[in-house]
């Protein structure tokens, strides 16, 4: 069975990106703490910011996974 190079990209690009999205939210709330010397911890966004990161970074990756398949197909 062939696998679809799409879907693969796309999930990894999910995978990747949604990483980097939550490093910068943490970066963003925790710049000022920093800077005045208290520790900083990981955290998760409440549940309202999760998905709304989740969506924004699923439809990028939906997109980037559509983009390969159709460069894909021209060569």
């Amino acid at each position: 069975m062939k696998k679809n190079l799409g879907l693969v990209v796309g999930g990894t690009t999910f995978a990747l990106f949604m990483t980097e999205a939550l490093i910068h939210f943490n970066m963003g709330q925790n710049y000022k703490k920093h800077k005045n010397g208290e520790k900083t911890k990981f955290e998760l966004p409440d549940n309202k910011e999760l998905i709304k990161l989740s969506l924004i970074v699923g439809a990028f990756s939906v997109l980037n996974g559509v983009i390969v398949n159709e460069v894909k197909k021209s060569f």
